[in-house]
């Protein structure tokens, strides 16, 4: 995905909404066994997965899914959403439930 240092800002700007030092998500960082520089490095990698993280209804599912992940039933039927959730989740095998 172009963009260099413009986009790693942006994409970190996103991520500010997340509690990076959370015990949740130091957890699930943990559970992929990558920083979350690295796991940025990773999304921004694949263009699809990166440019759907600058849609805000799917910040928001990740974010809401990241916080709980019982909350995946209620985007099921949204294919946009789990077709990024396939994604990441291919990005990063052997991680269990949503991102």
């Amino acid at each position: 995905m172009g963009g260099g240092a413009e986009w790693d800002n942006r994409m970190m700007d996103n991520l500010k909404n997340f509690d990076l030092s959370s015990p949740e998500v130091k957890q699930q960082f943990d559970q992929i066994g990558l920083t979350p520089e690295e796991v940025i490095s990773k999304i921004m990698a694949n263009p699809d997965v990166a440019l759907a993280f600058q849609n805000p209804r799917i910040q928001a599912a990740i974010m809401d899914c990241s916080q709980n992940p019982l909350s995946i039933a209620k985007y099921q039927n949204d294919k946009e959403v789990m077709d990024v959730f396939n994604k990441i989740s291919e990005l990063f095998p052997g991680v269990s439930g949503p991102p």
